[in-house]
């Protein structure tokens, strides 16, 4: 896929939502587009949500859906973009062996507890020489955090700060790059491309913006909306620093990990 032929999913994000998560759910959208071509139907989305992201960025797509919670699960319904919604957990996913051609988990792995039986679950309903892509937290994300970096500058220990932050982001299993694809490999897929995201400046940045974006959460709760409108929107503030990484998301030094994976 060509970068010309992508969507602004940078500008469509820092419309819709606070800037640390815009900036996380831009970069995976735009890889996600890029690798869009290997997924075949039907598609199992892993860890569904509220929807908006495969609304985003498989529109169209033969598409179903599992989630714990009940409340996402009917804003995912509400948006009419999947062939079936189920309220299940990754561990006992309510399908039979081999249904799905393809699999999608974006950004949930890393919150899953049990992790190796989600994995091995997958692994079961997804069909041989079916593709899976996740993206995942690794463990280099607690010291490339700002508030860790700035800390350690001043001869603190930084591990309380990244220590809360992940306890607040419900972060259970940062594993290192290698030990990611191991523990697919250990659910029977073949780790096809690894690609790394958000690091350096970007990560930094991503780490300030849940600071930045404490003004908008009370337009959401007063609103129900992050941004009144484009015009009183600070998250447009960023676009002209974030586009470089948007336009060229793949980062050696990134702390997450975007993974495309073939089921032996």
């Amino acid at each position: 896929m060509s970068v010309s032929s992508s969507p602004d999913f940078l500008r469509a994000y820092l419309r819709a939502l606070p800037l640390h998560r815009a900036i996380v759910r831009c970069l995976e959208a735009r890889l996600y587009w890029m690798y869009a071509g290997h997924l075949r139907g039907p598609i199992l989305d892993i860890g569904s949500g509220d929807g908006s992201f495969a609304q985003i960025v498989l529109p169209g797509a033969e598409i179903y859906g599992i989630d714990p919670l009940p409340r996402d699960t009917r804003e995912a319904q509400s948006r009419q973009c999947y062939s079936g919604l189920s309220v299940a957990s990754g561990a006992a996913i309510p399908f039979a062996s081999g249904t799905f051609a393809s699999a999608i988990c974006n950004c949930v792995l890393e919150h899953v507890v049990p992790l190796h039986e989600t994995l091995a679950e997958i692994g079961r309903v997804t069909a041989p020489g079916g593709v899976f892509i996740a993206t995942v937290v690794t463990d280099r994300f607690s010291a490339s955090l700002l508030g860790y970096q700035l800390l350690d500058r001043l001869g603190l220990p930084g591990t309380g700060y990244s220590d809360w932050l992940n306890r607040k982001a419900n972060h259970h299993n940062l594993l290192s790059r290698e030990q990611w694809a191991a523990a697919l490999e250990r659910a029977g897929f073949d780790v096809v491309e690894q690609v790394p995201y958000l690091g350096g400046r970007t990560m930094q940045i991503f780490d300030f913006g849940h600071y930045w974006a404490l003004p908008s959460l009370l337009t959401y709760k007063l609103r129900g909306r992050w941004h009144l409108a484009d015009a009183v929107n600070s998250n447009m503030l960023w676009e002209g620093l974030l586009r470089e990484t948007y336009e060229q998301p793949e980062d050696q030094d990134g702390t997450c990990l975007f993974l495309l994976c073939r089921r032996r």
